[in-house]
């Protein structure tokens, strides 16, 4: 096994691992750690059955309901298919816009994910070569580090509300979440949050799904959050992962929002299928 950082905020790829065969404790401990290290893993040219994915996931811990269940695997409703590919009667197969906005997976619950597991089988590639549809993730302990002193004063002790595709509804992209939002109530977490592996402080707003700071006026809330929000996607905190098919990305769901480019669109093809295993509830910092 060996680790390559990516060489910016966060992100490294691990060689010398197959997941489709158990790991035996001291490699599956080195996993973890490289995990907390670095919060975006990536395996490459992993040839994964839907239980290997599973498999793995539920070693890290407990395989989360997602609320895309009508997006599940036919065979295995842990696994829930991200994809832009129609079935035969011109109905998606998956979720379209996933990672339209930048998010934390499932910050819309009282227990967001620990971790997701995302296993590339189809991505879009032009002629010439380019892949498309890559992910980024920002880094949110560094960009909660970088804040002033007097930004950090301000947010203490403060609350957010999270809501269940907050910003799909609110830019017109919400029909495909319809069903799974009128089961999801609003929730509220603190706007800064302590990691419960690692101890960092981490910036838990995000754009996609974070409607005010509770203890502020309307416009201040309004003015700090959209600061906070375009303050995490700056390049310094930022991974972009360029996918190839056969990854299986895992990243550590706290300390990280991430977002897809969405710069591709049939014929070419994206498949993917995910699995997120369940958090805690966040802990103020």
């Amino acid at each position: 096994m060996n680790i390559i950082p990516s060489g910016g905020a966060h992100g490294a790829e691990i060689t010398g691992v197959n997941l489709s065969k158990p790991l035996d404790e001291a490699t599956f401990e080195a996993v973890m750690n490289a995990f907390h290290d670095h919060a975006v893993i990536v395996f490459r040219d992993q040839t994964l059955s839907e239980q290997n994915h599973v498999d793995f996931s539920a070693r890290i811990g407990e395989i989360d309901n997602d609320v895309y269940g009508h997006f599940a695997h036919p065979d295995h409703n842990e696994i829930i298919i991200l994809s832009n590919i129609l079935d035969e009667d011109g109905n998606p197969i998956g979720v379209q816009e996933a990672g339209l906005f930048w998010h934390t997976d499932l910050a819309y619950t009282q227990t967001p994910s620990r971790a997701s597991l995302l296993h590339s089988l189809e991505i879009p590639v032009t002629e010439d070569g380019t892949v498309l549809g890559d992910t980024l993730f920002s880094n949110t302990a560094a960009a909660y580090d970088a804040l002033s002193d007097d930004i950090k004063a301000r947010i203490q002790g403060k609350t957010i509300t999270n809501r269940h595709a907050h910003a799909y509804f609110k830019s017109g992209h919400g029909e495909q979440f319809k069903k799974s939002a009128e089961a999801m109530h609003d929730v509220i977490h603190p706007l800064v949050v302590e990691h419960p592996f690692t101890g960092q402080k981490i910036l838990f707003c995000n754009e996609a799904m974070t409607v005010c700071i509770n203890e502020l006026p309307e416009a201040e809330s309004d003015e700090l959050l959209g600061f906070l929000v375009e303050h995490v996607k700056k390049p310094e905190f930022v991974y972009r992962h360029k996918w190839q098919v056969g990854d299986l990305l895992v990243w550590d769901n706290f300390p990280t929002q991430h977002s897809v480019d969405h710069n591709f669109k049939l014929p070419l093809r994206r498949r993917m299928q995910r699995i997120t295993v369940r958090g805690t509830v966040p802990k103020a910092a």
